[in-house]
């Protein structure tokens, strides 16, 4: 196991400039930014009176030795346990293809690898892969099953050649839908999404889990 978290942050479109400041004093180096959106409905925008709004999300890995020193950053500094200002999940990293590569993100500082001992572990996020256009019939199965909400990103896949051997037409135009829950949630909902927007439904989606470490803005959760 290596001595490393991915940290996936979300927050308000309007605070990238203050995040890119964050992780700069915390010698937080190859961060990967990129537009996103939330999954609030309507209905509970109107209710909490708020505007619908684009998200950024941050990706990058930290050594375990930084991860204490952000957590706190990030409440004391970026105040992001506010109701409204985000997640950070840190997911711990069994490996990385070559010191190239880890060397983009943490710099020349060494990073130790340690026994992989397995913990409990009380929170995932779910990442689902759909075809354009059903993220909203993902959510909807999703909260059916207890999920609080999600960040969908855009992307375009890769996967012609898969379509035509398995004889089904899929979009190139994908959306990925991140959800952070409970580990006790997790088969539930999981189980919703392939249900609703599974690889035989109209939406060709796949959906798959990854153990959080920790997570910062999520009450309940943290």
């Amino acid at each position: 196991m290596l001595g490393a978290k991915y940290l996936i942050t979300i927050t308000k479109r309007e605070y990238a400039e203050q995040y890119i400041s964050f992780f700069r004093r915390h010698e937080v180096n190859g961060v990967i930014s990129n537009l996103c959106l939330g999954t609030a409905t309507d209905t509970m925008l109107d209710y909490l009176s708020l505007e619908k709004t684009e998200k950024v999300m941050f990706q990058t890995i930290v050594k375990d030795e930084q991860v204490s020193g952000i957590v706190d950053g990030l409440v004391d500094e970026m105040n992001l346990n506010a109701v409204g200002n985000g997640i950070a999940v840190f997911i711990q990293i069994n490996g990385v293809g070559g010191k190239s590569s880890l060397n983009y993100f943490v710099g020349e500082q060494q990073v130790e690898k340690k026994e992989d001992v397995m913990e409990e572990i009380k929170s995932v996020v779910i990442i689902t892969v759909v075809d354009k256009g059903y993220t909203e019939t993902v959510m909807e199965a999703a909260r059916s099953a207890g999920a609080s909400g999600g960040t969908v990103v855009r992307a375009k896949g890769t996967g012609a050649e898969i379509a035509k051997f398995f004889g089904v037409s899929i979009s190139e135009e994908k959306e990925m839908l991140y959800i952070v829950a409970k580990r006790d949630d997790r088969d539930g909902i999981m189980r919703a999404i392939m249900e609703k927007a599974g690889s035989n439904t109209d939406a060709h989606g796949v959906v798959f889990s990854l153990p959080v470490d920790k997570v910062v803005g999520i009450r309940g959760l943290e």
